[in-house]
């Protein structure tokens, strides 16, 4: 039997304009923005619209706009029925609102101290990430192995697709392997434009008060399995699932084998939501045979509804 996956974005996939057709012509998905708006400490309609401040590309406020987006276009839509969740890194969290584990408004204020955690952990400078292309996990963990020393540490942080691994750590090592990758063996490697060391084990320092912080809110059991991040497998547990958020801060994601365990399960339909494609082309890349849809703009939501 035909089982659906519904998949959310992490950051990097945010875009200037992004929701503002929803805003305007969708009662539902008005009805979470403007529950964005009222819960965070910043104009985040204005950020997500124009931009006119160019705060969209900060990570303190990318992250709440990315899940706003997400959860708008999930309020539009009707009958998902969806069999299990998964978000990439950020996206994570619109999967604990898809499944009921955390309420929206909850969930946005979250990630706004999320992002402002994980900009002020180190000072600019300090760490970096960049995606490595042609070279599979093993290769990239050995590369990170040998760069690495005692002061300073490279590690993969982004097990995305075959050949595509994102690595996180300290920027001179970042910036090292830019420069010798070719000379490693790697088709290229691309520096991220990031402040910080995303999913490597530097984020440790922010994990305490980012737990501390997140405790305040009700964690409801899933209603539907979330993979995790973290372990690539499905949970409905509350405490599991957060205790598995908190280590997603400084732990790798785990895309190839969360998708690989998802089709283990008989997925065969996967359902992007949120701005961009980039989950639907890393899907792709892992197994050519599902079905991926991307949901991101209003007129794809009308096409999903009228054909429900």
């Amino acid at each position: 039997m035909s089982k659906t996956a519904i998949i959310f974005p992490g950051q990097g996939s945010q875009k200037v304009g992004m929701a503002s057709d929803l805003y305007e012509h969708n009662e539902a998905a008005t009805t979470i923005l403007n529950q964005a708006q009222e819960a965070v400490d910043f104009d985040i309609l204005e950020t997500m619209f124009t931009d006119s401040e160019a705060k969209l590309g900060q990570t303190e406020h990318t992250q709440p706009a990315l899940l706003s987006h997400s959860a708008a276009l999930l309020n539009a839509l009707n009958d998902l029925n969806a069999d299990y969740t998964m978000g990439h890194s950020l996206g994570e969290y619109a999967s604990l609102v898809a499944s009921g584990v955390l309420n929206f408004e909850d969930a946005v204020k979250i990630v706004r101290k999320r992002g402002q955690l994980m900009a002020e952990a180190f000072p600019n400078g300090v760490g970096s990430m960049a995606a490595v292309l042609g070279l599979d996990y093993a290769e990239v963990d050995a590369i990170c192995k040998k760069l690495s020393t005692d002061n300073e540490i490279i590690e993969p942080a982004n097990i995305n697709s075959p050949g595509q691994i994102v690595v996180s750590g300290h920027k001179s090592l970042i910036d090292q392997l830019v420069a010798e990758g070719k000379a490693l063996g790697a088709k290229r490697v691309l520096p991220l434009a990031v402040s910080g060391p995303f999913h490597s084990s530097m984020m440790q320092v922010i994990k305490d008060d980012f737990a501390s912080y997140i405790d305040q809110f009700e964690w409801h059991d899933a209603q539907f399995p979330v993979v995790q991040n973290v372990h690539a497998q499905g949970e409905t547990d509350a405490q599991v699932i957060k205790k598995h958020m908190i280590e997603q801060l400084y732990s790798p994601v785990q895309f190839i084998d969360s998708t690989e365990w998802l089709i283990d399960q008989g997925v065969d339909h996967f359902i992007e939501i949120g701005p961009g494609k980039v989950l639907s082309g890393l899907i792709k890349k892992i197994n050519r045979d599902v079905k991926v849809t991307s949901i991101q703009t209003l007129e794809d939501v009308k096409g999903w509804n009228e054909n429900d």
